[in-house]
């Protein structure tokens, strides 16, 4: 009796721990986007975009860059999320659970980075003698930074239980953030923003889990029935 009643005191205790975290990440991140907003501190962070791609153009190069950053790319993030559910569901049941994490981290992450960004509405880099080497960045927002949440989430999900896969992830993710910083895609802050955002999403995704087992055990009883 003792044991269940510690097992369900830890379970409310992870509830209540990852409802914070996932409030203090989302505050963060909102305060971040007020601070940038109000003080207006494009010109200084313009310094560093400029410093950070001159420095890899004069080493080794931008094209690099250009690829590693697909690594937090919307569309091959669905891609591969798709073609891992479908080998997890075939293979195995513990990364199938996997792979519907990373599915719903993916939506949950795009939903509240799409409306931080309509929130704040912040220009692009717009830095003088620096080059803006993404596509896409001409009609969307810059804070936060879609690439950062999407990429600091879904390698932390994939990494998990192994230190191999975690050093590879942290690396990837070091990558990414970088490359938008490099290729005149975002500011600094907009990075900054991403993350934590990410990690609110993360601890929303977890939380978010247990409710969707259930309602599809529900479902699976009734059509049993």
């Amino acid at each position: 009796m003792r044991f269940f009643q510690e097992s369900g005191y830890m379970k409310g205790y992870r509830l209540k721990r990852s409802h914070l975290l996932a409030a203090v990440c989302l505050t963060v991140t909102l305060v971040i986007g007020v601070l940038v907003a109000v003080a207006g501190a494009n010109e200084t962070e313009c310094i560093i975009v400029s410093n950070l791609q001159n420095l890899a153009w004069k080493t080794i190069g931008l094209q690099v860059f250009r690829i590693v950053t697909y690594l937090g790319d919307f569309y091959v993030w669905v891609i591969f999320t798709s073609i891992y559910s479908v080998c997890a569901y075939i293979k195995s049941r513990k990364h199938f659970d996997t792979a519907i994490e990373l599915a719903v981290f993916l939506i949950i992450t795009t939903a509240l980075t799409y409306f931080t960004k309509m929130v704040f509405a912040r220009p692009r880099p717009g830095c003088p003698g620096i080059s803006v080497y993404d596509d896409d960045v001409i009609s969307s927002f810059s804070y936060p930074s879609g690439h950062v949440s999407r990429a600091v989430g879904a390698f932390a999900i994939l990494a998990r239980g192994s230190r191999t896969k975690k050093s590879l992830a942290i690396m990837a993710i070091s990558l990414v953030s970088s490359s938008r910083i490099i290729l005149g895609a975002h500011y600094l802050t907009d990075v900054a923003g991403g993350i934590f955002l990410s990690l609110a999403a993360q601890r929303l995704t977890s939380l978010s889990l247990p409710l969707l087992k259930s309602k599809i055990e529900k479902k699976m009883v009734r059509r049993a029935r």
